[in-house]
């Protein structure tokens, strides 16, 4: 679902919603000042919140900002960079940096696409976002920087419909209209709310081991189990479920799952096979538990997800 979302959206992306970026002319002095970052765009100019987008095809210095970040990956895997510390992003990913760090981003893949939500500093401590700034939250601790934290990692969740709210946002910034900015600002307020409910985040990231690790849930995620994944790398099942949750803020086993029901819905959208086909396909032995599963993932059963998508069915007014 989110795969469908990002790949729908690398177009229009880059060529209607959000302006480009001239590297050279930016990172200058190795700081993106708001003045810097608005330079050409003058829709922006008087914006308390606004988006910026980039293809990743040629790294970025290491630089600071004077304001709040997002990082949203639309597509591809880039490679974030903080002095010594480096963690991966993917797609559907999301990183909170905050108004004291600095970092560069390194190209893994050139067809990464990626664009940051920016929130002035007086519109994040003044402004619509003041009382999570000033709240207790784990999100509101770490913008007022009491750890010394640079940034926030939120791994992809496929259960959410984080894609889906991202697609308002950049729909939204593309309008033109006296409600926009108060609408853009709503938005992304509640995608702070949806991320502080997940409550799946990371002071670390991704690192070569976890990568590797993803690489082969990915790879075998009908058979692969914790057991299976302790073997293969040489850990500790506790080690590696300490580890797993550590970097991305999940257990394996929700991973394992999230790969599964991801897989289920694109076969259920895609293809003519069976439920039962599909169960077994993703790795289920009971379709009854795969139908329980399903539906609590999606909120509904395989067969009316399937509806939705297939054109040869009536649908529901």
């Amino acid at each position: 679902m989110n795969q469908l979302f990002f790949q729908h959206y690398d177009k229009i992306l880059m060529d209607d919603f959000i302006p480009s970026i001239d590297f050279e002319g930016l990172w200058a002095d190795s700081r993106i000042t708001t003045d810097n970052q608005l330079k050409g765009i003058e829709a922006a100019e008087q914006q308390d919140i606004f988006l910026i987008g980039h293809r990743m095809s040629q790294e970025t210095p290491h630089h600071s900002h004077n304001f709040y970040e997002v990082i949203c990956i639309l597509n591809g895997v880039i490679e974030n960079c903080m002095g010594s510390k480096s963690f991966y992003m993917s797609s559907g990913d999301i990183c909170i940096m905050n108004l004291a760090s600095a970092h560069s981003l390194k190209v893994v893949d050139p067809d990464a696409i990626i664009f940051n939500i920016c929130i002035k500093t007086d519109e994040m401590q003044q402004g619509t976002f003041r009382n999570l700034f000033r709240s207790d939250t784990f999100i509101g601790t770490f913008l007022r920087e009491n750890d010394n934290l640079d940034y926030l990692y939120f791994p992809n969740n496929h259960k959410r419909n984080l894609a889906g709210l991202l697609q308002i946002i950049l729909t939204t910034y593309a309008r033109e209209g006296a409600a926009t900015p108060f609408l853009l600002a709503s938005e992304v307020l509640q995608l702070f709310a949806e991320l502080l409910e997940l409550n799946e985040y990371s002071y670390y990231g991704i690192d070569e081991k976890v990568l590797a690790i993803l690489s082969y849930i990915e790879a075998n995620y009908q058979t692969t189990s914790l057991a299976d994944a302790a073997a293969r790398f040489n850990y500790s099942e506790s080690y590696l479920s300490r580890y797993i949750k550590k970097h991305t803020g999940k257990q394996i086993t929700k991973i394992i799952t999230e790969k599964k029901m991801e897989n289920a819905g694109l076969l259920l959208q895609n293809t003519d096979l069976p439920v039962h086909n599909i169960a077994t396909e993703v790795g289920y032995q009971s379709y009854s538990h795969f139908h329980k599963i399903f539906k609590y993932w999606y909120s509904e059963t395989p067969q009316a997800y399937r509806t939705k998508f297939d054109n040869r069915l009536p649908q529901n007014k």
